[in-house]
């Protein structure tokens, strides 16, 4: 029996969730709430944005039947008597029943899977067989750290991330014997370090590589973090484990357009009309472009990999300069090495770096 009556039609609710052009809207109330509000947002994308809202995709689901996916999760509503548990007074409640949750797709994990199996069964990796061996595991590393990271919040996050692990971590010890023409039993005796339990007393052997740094010789081994669900998400989890971790004095485009200052010159501007945002479609073309050339970058191409981003708010005289290809000798405090260091390999696409500017175009 439910503690609340299910069917209150006193009782609404509705929240917005957007991230980029997808959106979900989470209603508790009837189906004419839902089919009215689906109506008012096709007319105000029509009529304040005009933008066309695609009736076909744009479906009403209830969760009590069906799941929703949303950026690459599921949300699901679970109803489940059985399961109970014990509050701080010792009360047996309902765990589970009409919560909301998030779940790992089941084709997620086997679409991530399938270069790493064949017939159901762990494989090597053959486009990885010639790479150094902690450049192989760094590229494990990363694929089962990101994807963790990204589905941390799910419910089943420990059931469906453990099967990737298991055929993937078989993966790379098949790559590894492959790569030196040996067996499973072999690399683990070469390669397994001990490390501890996460859950419970003792050691396990795990893949591992040591080598050498600065500060001496270090290992590295297989992800080997507890998978469980989290409550919080991390800040910039991305699903190829990249994260972004903050750095001070850079601002978001918004707030470095309000402030109204050339970033080069930095010189005030008086209304929106003075300035303009310069724009690159990757930094790294830049550094490959100089880097092959053997050229020190110029002050605004330092000023924008110093500052790490592919924009870069100017007036209208350094912004012609740039296109020009005249240099602009800046004033900033964070912009005052003449060269940075390169490393990057391959040709560029110098037609990436920089476009024309054009003006009065909207």
């Amino acid at each position: 029996m439910h503690t609340k009556d299910p069917f209150d039609k006193a009782y609404t609710r509705v929240k917005y969730t957007r991230y980029a052009d997808d959106f979900v809207v989470m209603i508790i109330g009837s189906k004419n709430l839902a089919e009215n509000i689906r109506e008012k947002i096709r007319d105000f994308l029509g009529e304040e944005l005009q933008l066309e809202l695609n009736m076909d995709k744009t479906v009403i689901t209830n969760l009590s039947d069906r799941r929703v996916r949303f950026l690459g999760y599921e949300i699901s509503k679970t109803r489940e008597d059985a399961q109970l548990t014990k509050n701080t007074l010792g009360i047996k409640k309902r765990a589970a029943n009409e919560t909301i949750q998030l779940l790992v797709p089941s084709d997620v994990i086997t679409e991530k899977l399938k270069p790493f199996m064949v017939r159901g069964k762990a494989t090597h990796h053959n486009a990885r067989i010639n790479q150094p061996l902690l450049d192989t595991l760094q590229q494990y590393n990363s694929e089962i750290r990101g994807l963790y990271q990204y589905y941390c919040l799910a419910t089943d996050v420990s059931k469906k991330i453990g099967r990737f692990r298991h055929y993937h971590y078989d993966s790379l010890l098949k790559t590894v014997a492959r790569k030196e023409k040996s067996s499973l039993p072999k690399v683990i005796e070469k390669y397994g370090v001990e490390v501890k339990l996460k859950q419970q007393a003792g050691t396990r052997r795990i893949f591992g590589v040591t080598y050498q740094t600065k500060e001496g010789m270090k290992t590295m081994t297989y992800f080997n973090d507890s998978i469980k669900k989290k409550d919080k998400p991390l800040t910039g989890a991305t699903a190829n484990g990249a994260l972004f971790n903050g750095v001070p004095n850079r601002h978001q485009i918004i707030e470095r357009i309000n402030a109204k200052k050339c970033e080069l010159c930095e010189q005030e501007l008086p209304n929106r009309d003075s300035y303009e945002v310069h724009h690159i479609r990757k930094l790294k073309d830049i550094k490959q472009e100089y880097a092959r050339r053997g050229d020190s970058l110029p002050t605004w191409k330092l000023t924008m990999c110093s500052m790490n981003r592919k924009t870069l708010v100017v007036c209208i005289a350094c912004h012609d300069a740039i296109h020009a290809g005249r240099n602009v000798q800046s004033i900033k405090k964070a912009v005052k090495a003449k060269t940075i260091e390169l490393g990057m390999a391959g040709e560029p696409d110098t037609q990436k770096c920089v476009r024309p500017v054009r003006r009065g175009v909207q």
